[in-house]
C-alpha cells in the first residue's frame, strides 16, 4: 500500500513555509479561517491539478469565492495591502508517500512561478526514491533564501538517481499521478472532490452515477456502418424509381406541349396569308377613293371663281352705301349730341359717388367725435379747459351735422370751417401722441419691474438666493475670488437663523440690524488683506456702502451676550457669526412693553419700539419688512414678491387698457388736417350735380327734335349690301373648306397607297418566310387549314381576328404545358445534378435517360438491401444486445461485492445496502435485452412474441435513426436499472430515497460518508494502491455515536483518513484517530502544531484558553511569540529554510523507518507531545530544540 506522509507548503497563501506529518488517520482542526481548508485545496491542486475540476473551499458551498491566484498571492482585502506576496515568486507543493511493498518514498509535488501580471508557469513532477528532505529548494546563486524557480528545480531533479517525471499538461499528469499511486482507476478524481463537502444525496441514481458504476461507451460504428449500407441500397433503389417516375413524367409533359405547339404553328402560317389578303383588299379601296376625290376637287374649283365674282360687286355696293350714310347732315348731328349726353352721364356719375363718399365720412366721423366728448379722459391724457377743448369740439360736431351745402354759396362760405375743424382734431391727435409714450414708457418699467420680480422669484425657488444690493453681491464675489480657499465670505444674515419659538421676535431682530444684515465677514486673518482689496476696488467694481467686519477685533466679543438680550433669539454654529451677534445684540435686551423698555439701557420691544441713549423711537416698518435671517426669511421673501408680482400685474392690466384707449384715439384721428383739406372742395358736390343734370335735359331735347328719315333710308341700304356681303363671304369659306378637306383626304390617300403598296409586299414576304421558320413537315397541314379558311363565307378582317384570337388561346396553353414541362425538368436537374437545357423545344436530353433506366436490373438491387439488413441486425445482436446484456450483468457483481462490503462493514445498529432492479421506465427494453431467448437463433426480430419484436425494432431504430440524445440514453446500460439504498435499524427496514428529505443533518450524513467509504474501498481495490480518503469539515451534522462508529469505520476498511473538522467535533474524534493537526494563525501567518492523543482528549480547556490567545499557566511564552522567534531565527540564517525543514524531516525519517523491531515502519503508534508544547514550556526553547524534544518523547 501507498501511504500519504508529509506534506510541505511553501508561499501558499498565509503558510510561509510548513510541513505537516500524517498519520493513517488524521485530523486537522483550528478555528475558523485559521486555514484548515486552505491545506485541503492543496491537496485538490497536487491530486487533481485541473482547475476546472477543483472547487476551492468547497465546504463553503456556493459562497466560496477563492482562485488558485487568491491562494498563491494570500490575499488579504484591505485598502493599505492587497496581498501577503506581490512581485515575482515562486510556490511549491510537496508531499511524499511510502511505498510499503517496495519500501521506498517519492514525491509528489507542483513548482509554480507566479509573475507581477498574475501569470502563472506551473509543471507537476513525481520523483521516485526521495522525499521531501532530499529537495534543495534553495537557489544557491540567489539572493539569501532565495528559492529555485520552475525551470531552476527542473534542472536541479535531472540529477536525481531515481525515476524523474515532469509533465505541464493536466491530464497527462493526472495518469501518471493514478499510475504512481497504484493505477487507480479515473474515477478517483470525481470522487476525490466531491467527497470533500458533503451535499446531501438529493438522487440516489446521480449518487451512483457518480460514485459506483463507470460509463461504458459501446461502439454502435459497425451495426451503424451496415445499416448506412442498407440505407445506401435502399436510397439508391427509392431514387432510380423516382428518377424514371419523373423522367416518364417529363417525356408525358412534352408530348402534349408538342401537339399544342404544332397547332399554333400551322395556325400561324394562316394567320399570314389572311394578314397578306386584307393588306390587299385595303389597297384596292385606297385605290378607288382617290378616283372620287379628284372628280369633285375639280367642280369645286369652277364653284369657286363664280362665287369670287359676286363678292367683289356686292363689296363695291357696300363702300358707295356707307359713304352716302355717313355724311348726311343730320347723320352728324346726331351723332354730335349722343356722345355729349354720355359725357354728361359719366361725370354726373362720378360726383354722385363722391358725395356718398363725403355723406359716409361725415356720418362716421360725427358717431367719432361724440364718442370722444363723451370720454372724460385719465391721468394721462385731460381736456384743456383754458382753451375751451370741448366746446371746440361740440362746434365741429354740429359743423358736421349740417353738411354737405345744397347751394355753391353756402359751400364756399363752410369750406374754411371745415378745414379748421380738421386742423383742431389734428391738434388733438398730437396730444393723444404724446400721451401713448408716456404710457408706453410707463409700461415698458412696469416690465422691466416685472422681470426683475421673476428673476428674484426664480432665485429665491430655485437657488434659495436672497436678494441683495447688487454691491453687496459685487463685494462678496470680489473677495472670494481673490482669497480663494483661505476664507469664505459670508453675508451676517445667512449665516444665523432665528428659533421657531422666538419667531415672535424677527421684526425686531430684522429691523434693529437694518443695513449691518448685509455685512460681509471673513475669517480674522485674512481681514486685514480684504480690507486692503475692498479700498483698492471700490470705485472700480461699485461696491461702495457695503460693511466688511473687523472680525480680528470682533473675536473678543464671542460669549459676551447677556441673558434676556436679542443675541439670545439668534443661533448660528459658525463662531465667528456668534461673535458679531454677541456684539451687536448682546446687550440690546428683549423688553416686554413700552414701560419695560426703561428698565435697560438699550432694548426693543416685539412691536419694534426701540430704546435708546434715554429715547425711545419707533423702528420704520420698511426696515423689517423683507425679512433676511435663516432660511425662514427665504420662505417669507418668496411671499412677499409675489404678492409684489400680483400688484403689479393689476396696475399693468389696468394701464394697458388705458393705453388701448389712447391709442385707439391716435389711431382714429391720425391725418385729419389733411383729410378735411383734401375734402373740403367736395362741399359743392350737390350744386354742381344740379347743374349738370339742366345741362342733359337740354341736348337731350335737341335731339329729339331732329328729322331723321333720309338717314334711316340710306341705313337700311348699307345694311342690305353688308348682308349680302357676308352671305357670298359664308358662301366661299364653305366651298373653300370642303375642298381643302378633299385635297388633304386625297394626299392622305396617296400616302396610304404607298404605305398599303408597302405592307402587301411585307405581307407576301411574311407569309412566304414561314415555311423557313417551321418544320416541312407542317407545311402540308398548314395549306390544310388555309383552304378551310378560304372555304368560309366571312369577311377577311372577321376570319383573321377569331383565328388570331384561337390562336392565343392554344399559345397560353402551350406555355402552360411548356412551363410544366421546364418546371418538371428544373425539378429533375436540381435533384439530380443534371445540367441539360430546361429550355429545349426537343427531349433529345431526358429522352435517352428513360431509355437507359428502363435496362436496370432492379431485382438485383433489392437482393443487396436484403443481405446489407441482415447484417445490421445480426451487428445488432452480436454487439448491442450482448454488450448490454454483459454490462447490466456486471453492474449487478460490482454492487454485490459492494454490498458485501457493507455487510461486513456495519454502521453502529444500522445496516445499508444498495438496491438494484429493472428501470421502471426502461423496463420493456430491459425484459428484452436480458431474455436469453433474443438473438439465439434466426433473424433478430422473428420472435414468438410480437409485443417483444416490436420493443426491439423500436429500440433498433432509435440507435440506428434517432439523434445524439437517444443514442447515449439507449447505450447507457445504467438507464436500464433503478438504484436506491435499503436501510435496516433495530429490525426496521426502508428505502433511504423515501425519507432523505426527511431526516436530520446526522442522518443524511450517514449514508453519504458510507456510500462515500464504500465507493473509495471499491476505487482501491487491491493492497498495491493508496487508500487516501479526504474530508472537509468533516461530520460536522453528526452526533459523537455516529462520528466514533464512521472513524471505526475508517479503520477497518483500512483507508488512510485526512478531515478537516470543526474545533467543536475535536474530542468525540480525537480517541479514534492516530493524529491530530492544529492550525493557526497569526495575522496573516499560518502553522500547524501536531498535538498527542491525551492532550486532544483531556486537554479541552488548555485548548480553548490557547485558542482565545490566553498565556497557559506556567508558561513564559505564548505559542504566537514563539512562532515569531522561530521564524525569526529561520530568516535570520543563510538557507534557513531548507537546511532546518531538511533536518526535522531526517529527524522523522530515523523515527518511522529506525524505531526498533516490531515496530510498524509506516506510522509510529506511540503518543507524540507536540511543538506547541515544547514552545509554550517552563522554558523557552528553539524550533530545533522542539523537533529533538519529540524524538525523545
Amino acid at each position: 500500500m501507498k501511504w500519504l506522509k508529509r506534506l510541505r507548503l511553501i508561499n501558499w497563501h498565509y503558510f510561509q513555509d510548513e510541513t505537516l506529518e500524517f498519520g493513517p488517520q488524521t485530523l486537522i482542526s483550528g478555528r475558523n479561517s485559521a486555514g484548515k481548508s486552505t491545506i485541503i485545496d492543496a491537496l485538490q491542486v497536487l491530486f487533481v491539478a485541473n482547475q476546472k475540476q477543483i472547487k476551492f473551499n468547497s465546504a463553503a458551498h456556493d459562497e466560496a469565492k477563492r482562485s488558485l491566484i487568491s491562494y498563491l498571492r494570500g490575499k488579504i482585502g484591505s485598502d493599505d495591502q492587497k496581498f501577503v506576496r506581490d512581485g515575482d515568486f515562486t510556490t511549491y507543493i510537496l508531499s511524499e508517500f511510502y511505498d510499503e511493498s517496495k519500501k521506498e518514498r517519492f514525491v509528489v509535488g507542483v513548482v509554480m512561478d507566479v509573475f507581477r501580471d498574475n501569470n502563472i508557469d506551473e509543471e507537476y513532477f513525481i520523483l521516485a526514491g526521495v522525499g521531501i528532505d532530499n529537495l534543495d529548494l534553495i537557489h544557491p546563486g540567489g539572493q539569501k533564501g532565495q528559492l529555485r524557480n520552475r525551470e531552476q528545480f527542473r534542472r536541479w531533479c535531472s540529477g536525481l538517481k531515481g525515476r524523474v517525471v515532469f509533465e505541464r499538461n493536466k491530464s497527462a499528469y493526472q495518469e501518471a499521478f493514478l499510475a504512481r499511486v497504484g493505477h487507480v482507476s479515473k474515477r478517483f478524481i470525481s470522487i476525490f472532490t466531491k467527497a470533500l463537502s458533503f451535499r446531501p444525496i438529493q438522487d440516489v441514481r446521480e449518487f451512483v452515477y457518480d460514485y459506483v458504476l463507470d460509463k461504458k461507451a459501446l461502439q454502435l460504428d459497425v451495426m451503424r456502418e451496415n445499416f448506412e449500407i442498407h440505407e445506401r441500397y435502399r436510397r439508391e433503389l427509392d431514387d432510380l424509381l423516382k428518377r424514371k417516375n419523373q423522367l416518364e413524367r417529363i417525356v408525358a409533359q412534352f408530348e402534349n406541349y408538342a401537339k399544342l405547339r404544332d397547332i399554333v404553328d400551322t395556325q400561324e402560317y394562316v394567320i399570314r396569308r389572311l394578314q397578306h389578303a386584307q393588306q390587299a383588299e385595303s389597297l384596292e379601296k385606297v385605290e378607288r377613293e382617290i378616283t372620287l376625290l379628284q372628280e369633285e376637287i375639280v367642280r369645286l374649283e369652277a364653284d369657286l371663281r363664280l362665287n369670287d365674282a359676286q363678292l367683289a360687286e356686292a363689296q363695291n355696293r357696300v363702300l358707295v352705301a356707307y359713304q352716302n350714310w355717313q355724311e348726311h347732315g343730320v347723320h352728324k348731328k346726331e351723332q354730335e349730341l349722343k356722345e355729349e349726353i354720355r359725357n354728361t352721364n359719366r361725370e354726373i356719375r362720378e360726383k354722385s359717388q363722391l358725395l356718398e363718399a363725403l355723406k359716409d365720412f361725415l356720418r362716421r366721423e360725427i358717431v367719432l367725435l361724440e364718442d370722444l366728448a363723451r370720454w372724460d379722459g385719465d391721468e394721462h391724457w385731460q381736456w384743456a379747459p383754458e382753451v375751451g377743448e370741448r366746446e371746440r369740439l361740440q362746434e365741429t360736431i354740429d359743423l358736421l351735422a349740417s353738411l354737405p351745402p345744397q347751394s355753391l354759396s353756402e359751400a364756399e362760405a363752410q369750406e374754411e370751417a371745415f378745414r379748421d375743424a380738421g386742423l383742431f382734431l389734428s391738434d388733438l391727435h398730437s396730444r393723444f401722441t404724446k400721451a401713448l409714450g408716456r404710457i408706453e414708457d410707463r409700461l415698458k418699467a412696469l416690465d422691466g419691474e416685472r422681470d426683475e420680480l421673476q428673476r428674484q422669484i426664480n432665485d429665491l425657488e430655485k437657488k434659495k438666493q436672497r436678494v441683495y444690493e447688487k454691491e453687496v453681491l459685487n463685494l462678496k464675489a470680489l473677495l472670494e475670488e481673490r482669497l480663494g480657499d483661505r476664507s469664505p465670505v459670508w453675508i451676517f444674515c445667512e449665516e444665523m437663523e432665528i428659533d421657531e419659538k422666538d419667531e415672535e421676535w424677527r421684526n425686531a431682530v430684522e429691523g434693529y440690524l437694518n443695513r449691518q444684515r448685509f455685512d460681509l465677514l471673513v475669517r480674522p486673518e485674512v481681514f486685514a488683506e480684504a480690507l486692503s482689496i475692498y479700498e483698492q476696488e471700490k470705485r472700480r467694481h461699485a461696491v461702495e456702502g457695503v460693511g466688511l467686519v473687523d472680525t480680528e477685533k470682533e473675536a473678543r466679543y464671542r460669549g459676551s451676550a447677556q441673558a434676556g438680550s436679542l443675541a439670545m433669539v439668534l443661533k448660528t454654529d459658525n463662531p465667528i457669526i456668534q461673535a458679531r451677534i454677541d456684539h451687536l445684540l448682546g446687550r440690546v435686551m428683549q423688553a416686554e412693553n413700552e414701560q419695560d423698555l426703561r428698565r435697560h439701557a438699550m432694548a426693543v420691544t416685539r412691536s419694534c419700539m426701540s430704546y435708546h441713549n434715554l429715547v425711545a423711537r419707533q423702528i420704520p416698518e420698511k426696515r423689517y419688512a423683507v425679512p433676511y435671517i435663516g432660511a425662514r426669511a427665504i420662505l417669507r421673501q418668496l411671499e412677499i414678491k409675489r404678492q409684489e408680482l400680483a400688484q403689479l400685474e393689476e396696475k399693468r392690466t389696468a394701464l394697458a387698457k388705458r393705453k388701448a384707449a389712447v391709442e385707439g384715439w391716435t389711431r382714429n384721428l391720425a391725418e385729419r388736417a389733411s383729410q378735411y383739406a383734401r375734402m373740403a372742395p367736395d362741399l359743392a358736390l350737390p350744386a354742381r350735380i344740379a347743374s349738370l343734370e339742366q345741362h342733359r335735359e337740354e341736348k337731350q331735347g335737341e335731339l329729339a327734335r331732329l328729322d331723321k328719315r333720309e338717314v334711316e333710308r340710306l341705313k337700311e341700304e348699307y345694311d342690305f349690301w353688308r348682308k349680302r356681303q357676308d352671305e357670298l363671304t359664308d358662301e366661299g369659306k364653305e366651298r373653300n373648306g370642303k375642298k381643302t378637306l378633299k385635297d388633304n383626304r386625297l394626299k392622305e390617300c396617296f400616302d396610304e397607297q404607298q404605305v398599303l403598296q408597302n405592307r402587301v409586299r411585307e405581307a407576301e414576304e411574311h407569309w412566304r418566310a414561314w415555311n423557313l421558320s417551321y418544320p416541312a413537315e407542317l407545311l402540308p397541314r398548314a395549306e390544310e387549314r388555309w383552304r378551310e379558311a378560304e372555304r368560309s363565307g366571312q369577311a377577311t378582317a372577321t376570319k383573321l381576328l377569331n383565328l388570331i384570337t384561337n390562336q392565343k388561346g392554344n399559345a397560353n396553353k402551350r406555355d402552360q404545358e411548356f412551363q410544366m414541362l421546364r418546371d418538371y425538368r428544373k425539378d429533375y436537374n436540381k435533384e439530380y445534378n443534371y445540367n441539360a437545357d430546361v429550355e429545349g423545344r426537343d427531349n433529345g436530353e431526358y429522352q435517352p435517360l428513360l431509355t437507359e433506366i428502363a435496362s436496370v436490373d432492379i431485382p438485383a438491387y433489392q437482393a443487396k438491401l436484403q443481405e446489407a439488413l441482415a447484417q445490421s441486425e445480426e451487428e445488432f445482436k452480436s454487439h448491442f444486445i450482448f454488450k448490454m446484456r454483459e454490462a447490466i450483468h456486471s453492474a449487478k457483481r460490482e454492487f454485490g461485492e459492494l454490498n458485501h462490503a457493507l455487510r461486513h462493514f456495519p454502521f453502529s445498529e444500522d445496516h445499508y445496502r444498495f438496491e438494484i432492479k429493472a428501470s421502471e421506465r426502461y423496463k420493456r427494453f430491459y425484459d428484452v435485452i436480458m431474455d436469453p431467448n433474443v438473438g439465439e437463433r434466426g433473424s433478430l426480430f422473428d420472435l414468438d412474441q410480437e409485443d417483444k419484436a416490436a420493443v426491439l425494432h423500436e429500440l433498433f431504430e432509435r440507435l440506428i435513426r434517432g439523434d445524439a440524445g437517444d443514442q447515449e440514453e439507449f447505450t447507457d446500460y445504467r438507464r436500464y436499472l433503478d438504484f436506491d439504498i435499503a436501510v435496516e435499524s433495530r429490525g426496521n427496514r426502508y428505502m433511504f430515497s423515501q425519507v432523505l428529505r426527511e431526516k436530520s443533518g446526522g442522518e443524511t450524513q450517514t449514508p453519504f460518508y458510507i456510500t462515500i467509504l464504500a465507493s473509495f474501498y471499491q476505487l482501491y481495490g487491491s493492497n498495491k494502491t493508496m487508500r487516501l480518503v479526504v474530508f472537509d469539515e468533516a461530520f460536522n451534522k453528526m452526533d459523537e455515536e455516529r462520528i466514533q462508529t464512521s472513524l471505526r469505520l475508517i479503520k477497518r476498511l483500512n483507508l488512510q483518513l485526512i478531515a478537516a473538522v470543526p474545533d467543536e467535533k475535536m474530542q468525540h474524534m480525537a480517541p479514534e484517530v492516530t493524529t491530530t493537526l492544529i492550525v493557526h494563525r497569526d495575522g496573516y501567518t499560518c502553522f500547524v502544531d501536531l498535538i498527542d492523543k491525551a492532550e486532544a482528549i483531556g486537554g479541552g480547556e488548555e485548548f480553548a484558553d490557547e485558542r482565545r490567545g490566553a498565556a497557559a499557566v506556567g508558561r513564559s511564552t505564548s505559542m504566537r511569540e514563539l512562532l515569531r522567534d522561530e521564524r525569526g531565527t529561520k530568516s535570520s540564517k543563510e538557507g534557513a529554510q531548507s537546511a532546518q525543514g531538511g533536518e526535522r524531516n531526517r529527524l522523522s525519517e530515523e523515527r518511522v523507518e529506525g524505531n526498533g523491531e516490531g515496530e510498524d515502519p509506516v506510522f509510529d503508534p506511540k503518543p507524540r507531545k507536540v511543538r506547541r508544547e515544547e514552545r509554550s514550556g517552563k522554558q523557552q526553547v528553539s524550533a530545533q530544540d522542539t523537533l529533538f524534544a519529540l524524538e525523545e518523547v
